[in-house]
């Protein structure tokens, strides 16, 4: 019999962007039950797949190259956009209250925003030197 104890892997550090990603879906996931079953399985299924694309284009760019990053951020950012838009046609159509959208609404503006300031971070870091001729 075997009996070694495996510890449990160590847990990821994450971004200061992942970290509230992962807030904010956290959140969507236990508001999500509470949606109609007609909005749930349309326009919920179509929020939940964007909030994996931020999620997933984040990562992709916090481990890629400088040179490419930058055009993932601002996939990201349109992800980001159609999210927010996406989680405001659910709002509009009743399938979520003021005070969820709300609270979702404002993270989501934090993200953009940060994910805004990085592509703008990466655009100072690439811009080549006047000096080099």
């Amino acid at each position: 019999m075997n009996n070694k104890i495996y510890k449990a892997p160590p847990t990821p550090k994450l971004s200061g962007i992942a970290t509230k990603l992962l807030t904010v879906y956290t959140e969507w996931q236990q508001h999500l039950p509470t949606i109609a079953k007609t909005l749930r399985y349309s326009l919920g299924v179509r929020i939940d797949q964007l909030f994996a694309e931020v999620i997933s284009l984040t990562a992709e760019a916090q481990f890629s190259i400088k040179d490419i990053r930058q055009e993932i951020i601002g996939k990201a950012i349109i992800k980001n956009d159609t999210l927010k838009f996406m989680l405001f046609c659910l709002f509009e159509l009743k399938g979520i209250d003021n005070k969820k959208f709300l609270s979702l609404s404002i993270k989501l503006e934090e993200i953009g925003r940060m994910l805004y300031g990085w592509k703008n971070q990466c655009l100072k870091n690439n811009k080549p030197d006047k000096t080099e001729k």
